[in-house]
């Protein structure tokens, strides 16, 4: 019905096929994968600009005098 060439033919287009199917897997894998590590970045630096302004508004308890790390105790 087909015949030889026909058979090859098909059996050509399918490997493409699959080949084409893999590919666009592995790239759509990847673009995920991404967005993934982008979102995660993003919230990293949310939480380390939220830790520089904690840090910002740290206050000693007591005064500074008071505190034990303080290189100059009067």
């Amino acid at each position: 019905m087909f015949g030889a060439d026909g058979i090859l033919y098909l059996l050509g287009g399918a490997v493409i096929a699959a080949l084409i199917a893999f590919f666009k897997g592995r790239l759509d894998g990847a673009k995920a994968e991404r967005n993934r590590n982008r979102a995660k970045e993003a919230d990293a630096y949310e939480k380390h600009l939220k830790d520089i302004a904690d840090a910002g508004n740290a206050r000693p308890a007591g005064g500074v005098s008071d505190d034990p790390y303080n290189r100059d105790p009067r």
